[in-house]
């Protein structure tokens, strides 16, 4: 079958000739589509891990919490409400059903807890001075299915006389208090007026996990911080339906209030369904009229923005996921490229020959455009079913598609314009003029074309870039785009340097001894483009992906330190006094959060940390823990205790409230950026309220001795370490990370190959004149390496710099502290093994070089000469 005067068959035999480079082909197009099926099939998996995992991690933290004042008896406000129990159930009822339907299903069914301000306790001077100041606050707490207590001692409260009020103690609380079934324990309420506890009996909890007890845990323990004058306790009581209007009318309705807490369920959240509970969540809390419960109650919760926060991490995931997808696109595209060129060198002479007989150049292509939509087509359908197959879930059809087209369209048209382009230069399609003048102005064009495609791919660039580090990543294909486009255009650059750094090594070469330099030096320069451009960017972009891998972990591991502060962190108040052994340094201090801090600016709610300057400097000093400046010679200024405070402090004095006590403050000096923190000197603040309660512990025995400190809680940088990196949305960008990095080398091998390739037929043909001229087999696979090591060293080197660089300056854009857990972008990190890239590149010259040899003993130096 003939067409425009070409035939349009013969494929088969055409693929036969040239089988490696087809095959080739096709292979990369199906890793491309296998990546970009398997990508976004991979991060929707993930993104709803992700979100079910950011909220129960924030665990208490995304509950949402309804604070409702009990409805008063105007005609009869000092009744007695025995309905009391009855209405806050049928409260809950209420609140359940007045859920808009985003949250309906995410929220579980609500804890009610009715709870009074606290009660002054009047203790026994041994029990005050034991305890020190001592608040006690009356629960009560249901639950549906209800919250189950065994009574060990006594029986259930029940109603009192006027004054009075029945309520059960956790054996703990009682024992703290010093008091048993029937006792009396007595207080002053917020109004001042007297309250009576009667102790009806000690219960104790059947299941302490239950969600019940999260909202009142002095209920099941005494909770006593402080040491010394600064020792304060809080604790609980619990009531049961009779006992709660006695408490009511004791300590006023005015002080006593209903909480309704629903907790988030994790595992009913999805990616898909964030957006609208997020908006669900902020609408409540605007507007808590729609749950139709009176008096209007007060709406708090945390969901929505721990969700903002998953929402936020998951786009700069899929951010970095795109853009590594891209950079593999941009990789295959090159390769491809080199493939067809490969493909239309082969068939130089039946091109010409064809376009001799009368064929069309529309001809020549169409039949070219016949074989590449066969190569892509097998390509395309081979990495489709390997990617569905490898897909760890649904894959999202619009991704899928966006992916695999670019990999596609550069397998389709590829060949056809290569080929067309080879088949018009082939029969004369490039005139030459004959004037001088018009051959120079002829030449110049060609140079102005050349740096005028050259200056706009270098003028995109810096724009994508420019716009990507004023915004972000805001998901445009630009945005994207911006490292390759960015490193496309560094390896263009390199490219057009390449024949300047082939002439200078020919100068040398020229005066050495012997043939050998000689002639390696000449064969090395060249003017192709392709092949430097390819192998330049690929292994840029190998770097980026490299970097942004490193940087990742580095950052996680700076803020696992950031976060526990050693490798070993204990919380207890007061710290035991005891001797720490099997540490390399121990260091104590005080930690307060939530501390109500005061400046001429406002005010805002901080960290306060009381430490020994210089122990803390050590700290530091022997930790990968920021650095910071200022701490020597902490002290006073005046009435002032000198303070170092986060950047986001601004004014130069305030004051914070320790225990209630002010200490008025002066800024000296700045902390590393983080949460709003104070740093005192131990020695300025007053004793009692630098009692240490958190010890930081370093060296590999801090996990032993952390773990020896009696009651205290025990946090350790590795398992918060582990946390981050076994989280689902990080494990997976660490996989897509190296996968991306093995097939952009695997990429750069092949680029090396195939650019080697181009060249076979013309070292094949000098190789067998110089055979005729005494020129032996070593000296020639010297010559063969000599001409193509100096290309790949001149390319890849070249290519780490540029990937670095553009790392450094996409890095920020991509959000990689929100995968970090860092407060400010982690520092970038380009690890020394990153040179390691160029053995791959070097091993493939290596192995052309010893293929070519082989293929030379096998044809006979007669046919090498006629091809000549």
């Amino acid at each position: 079958m003939t067409r425009w005067g070409v035939p349009l068959v013969g494929t088969r035999a055409r693929v036969a000739a040239a089988p490696a480079a087809w095959v080739l082909c096709l292979v990369v197009v199906a890793l491309a589509t296998v990546l970009a099926v398997v990508v976004p099939s991979a991060v929707a998996a993930t993104a709803d891990d992700t979100v079910r995992a950011a909220v129960a991690d924030a665990g208490h933290g995304a509950d949402t919490v309804v604070s409702a004042p009990f409805v008063p008896d105007l005609d009869t406000p000092s009744a007695r409400q025995d309905d009391a129990a009855a209405e806050t159930r049928a409260t809950a009822d209420t609140l359940t059903a007045g859920l808009p339907p985003e949250l309906s299903g995410v929220l579980a069914a609500p804890v009610a807890t009715a709870s009074t301000r606290e009660v002054l306790l009047e203790l026994p001077a041994d029990r005050a001075v034991a305890l020190g100041p001592t608040t006690l606050r009356l629960d009560w707490v249901a639950r549906p299915g209800g919250a189950a207590v065994t009574w060990s001692t006594g029986t259930v409260p029940g109603a009192s006389p006027e004054g009075q009020v029945q309520a059960g103690l956790s054996a703990p609380v009682a024992a703290a208090l010093g008091v048993a079934a029937g006792d009396v324990v007595e207080g002053r309420g917020p109004n001042g007026a007297l309250v009576q506890v009667v102790v009806s009996g000690l219960f104790e909890v059947d299941d302490p996990a239950d969600p019940a007890w999260a909202t009142t845990p002095a209920l099941l323990a005494p909770s006593t911080r402080g040491a010394g004058a600064a020792r304060q306790t809080d604790v609980a009581v619990l009531l049961s339906d009779d006992s709660l209007p006695d408490a009511r009318l004791a300590v006023g309705d005015e002080n006593t209030t209903r909480i309704f807490t629903l907790a988030a369920r994790p595992g009913q959240l999805s990616a898909d369904t964030a957006a609208a509970v997020t908006r669900a969540v902020t609408a409540l809390r605007a507007s808590p009229i729609t749950l139709r419960i009176a008096p209007l109650p007060r709406v708090d919760s945390r969901l929505d923005a721990v969700l903002l926060r998953a929402e936020d991490r998951l786009t700069a995931a899929r951010a970095q996921a795109a853009v590594l997808v891209t950079a593999v696109g941009a990789a295959t595209a090159l390769v491809l490229l080199l493939g067809a060129t490969v493909l239309v060198a082969r068939r130089g002479a039946p091109l010409a020959a064809a376009r001799a007989r009368g064929g069309s150049l529309p001809g020549v292509g169409a039949d070219l455009l016949v074989e590449s939509a066969v190569l892509t087509v097998m390509g395309v359908a081979v990495g489709l079913a390997v990617g569905v197959a490898l897909a760890p879930g649904p894959v999202p059809v619009g991704a899928a598609v966006g992916g695999v087209l670019p990999g596609a369209a550069a397998g389709l048209v590829a060949l056809p314009v290569l080929g067309v382009r080879a088949a018009d230069r082939a029969t004369g399609g490039r005139r030459v003029p004959l004037d001088e003048r018009a051959r120079t102005r002829a030449r110049r064009e060609v140079v102005l074309r050349r740096w005028s495609v050259d200056g706009a791919l270098v003028l995109l660039a810096v724009g994508a870039v420019l716009a990507v580090r004023a915004r972000g990543l805001s998901g445009d294909a630009l945005g994207v785009a911006a490292p390759t486009v960015a490193v496309l255009a560094g390896a263009v650059l390199v490219a057009r340097v390449q024949p300047a750094l082939s002439a200078a090594l020919l100068r040398p070469a020229a005066r050495a001894r012997g043939a050998v330099p000689l002639l390696a030096a000449a064969g090395a320069r060249s003017t192709a483009v392709l092949g430097p451009v390819a192998l330049t960017a690929i292994t840029a972009l190998a770097t980026v992906a490299v970097a942004l891998g490193a940087t990742t972990t580095s950052g996680q591991v700076a803020a696992s330190w950031t976060a526990v502060g050693a490798d070993a962190t204990v919380t207890v108040d007061p710290l035991p006094d005891t001797a720490v052994d099997g540490v390399d340094l121990a260091v104590r201090a005080r930690v307060t959060d939530g501390v109500q801090l005061s400046t001429p600016a406002g005010g805002a709610r901080a960290r306060v940390v009381v430490v020994d300057p210089a122990d803390y400097a050590r700290l530091v000093g022997s930790t990968p823990l920021p650095d910071v400046e200022g701490l020597a010679g902490l002290g006073t200024s005046g009435d002032r205790v000198q303070a170092l405070v986060t950047p986001d402090i601004t004014a130069a004095i305030g004051s914070v409230l320790l225990d209630g006590e002010s200490v008025p403050i002066a800024v000296v000096g700045t902390l590393p950026a983080g949460p709003t923190t104070v740093l005192l000197p131990v020695d300025a603040v007053p004793a009692d309220l630098a009692v240490p309660d958190t010890l930081w512990l370093t060296g590999p025995g801090a996990a032993a001795a952390a773990a020896a400190v009696p009651g205290g809680t025990v946090e350790l940088r590795a398992d918060r370490l582990a946390l981050v990196q076994e989280a689902p949305l990080t494990r997976g960008l660490a996989g897509l990370v190296a996968v991306t990095a093995v097939l952009l080398v695997v990429l750069g091998v092949l680029a090396v190959v195939l650019a080697g390739n181009a060249g076979v037929r013309r070292r094949r043909g000098t190789s067998g004149v110089l055979r005729t001229l005494g020129l032996g087999e070593r000296q020639a696979r010297t010559v063969t390496l000599l001409e193509l090591l100096p290309g790949v060293l001149t390319t890849v080197l070249p290519g780490i710099a540029l990937g670095a660089l553009v790392t450094a300056l996409v890095a920020g854009p991509l959000g990689l502290a929100l995968l970090t857990g860092q407060d400010t972008d982690p520092v970038l990190v380009v690890p020394w093994w990153v040179v390691g890239l160029l053995l791959p590149p070097v091993l493939a010259v290596v192995g052309s070089v010893v293929g070519e040899a082989r293929s030379r003993r096998r044809v006979p130096l007669a046919q090498v000469m006629r091809e000549v």
